[in-house]
């Protein structure tokens, strides 16, 4: 989270890097601290970026330096609890407290507790998370679907993710099954049933069954 001015960025990430999400929207709140009291103005019409696609809304309490949840009728949702909270993706949110982070559902439970380095948005109903140095996934109700024994991950798509043992590449199905090999020194994830990958500098298109139909 970023101060400038009378601004506050909160920084909700969609992003893969290295601890895997997609980078980033930005959602501001304007602060209106009046000498009476600490009011957040939420000017919708003119600025709506910091309302989610469910009808709730961020709200921060200022003595607190908090982040919580209204809805749309101002009616409080979840308290001020997280330094920085994403948006919803399949109906959860990724949370932080004190540097460390976990997820709560549209309901307001949380389903994944604050104790992981990162989370990354869900992407097809699966949560990664980072755990004594290594990447498994949860499920949307925070069981686990893949147990953490990955060096890296991407995000799901066409059913497949890009994981990473022995500094190698390959793809699992959303059960943990190695779909395709661990074999390959650059790879990256499938896009309508395709992906690029390398070995030994030769670089070509292969399919979701790993069978290499193209050169490049």
């Amino acid at each position: 989270m970023k101060k400038i001015g009378n601004f506050i960025f909160l920084f909700s990430s969609f992003f893969v890097t290295s601890w895997g999400a997609p980078l980033t929207n930005h959602h501001r709140l304007l602060m209106d601290k009046r000498a009476d009291s600490d009011t957040i103005v939420i000017d919708i019409k003119n600025d709506p970026d910091f309302k989610f696609t469910n009808g709730l809304y961020w709200f921060q309490d200022m003595d607190l330096a908090l982040f919580g949840i209204k809805k749309k009728t101002g009616d409080l949702f979840i308290e001020p609890l997280f330094t920085e909270i994403e948006s919803f993706v399949d109906n959860i949110s990724i949370v932080t407290f004190d540097d460390l982070q976990g997820a709560i559902n549209n309901k307001g439970t949380i389903i994944i507790p604050f104790q992981y380095e990162e989370l990354h948005t869900s992407s097809e109903g699966l949560i990664a998370f980072y755990e004594n140095g290594l990447w498994g996934f949860f499920d949307t109700t925070g069981v686990i679907a893949i147990e953490p024994t990955l060096e890296y991950v991407g995000s799901f798509s066409d059913g497949l993710v890009l994981a990473s043992k022995d500094n190698l590449f390959g793809y699992l199905d959303k059960k943990g099954n190695v779909v395709i090999p661990f074999q390959y020194e650059y790879a990256s994830n499938f896009e309508d049933g395709q992906a690029q990958v390398e070995v030994k500098l030769q670089s070509f298109i292969i399919n979701k069954k790993g069978i290499k139909i193209a050169d490049l």
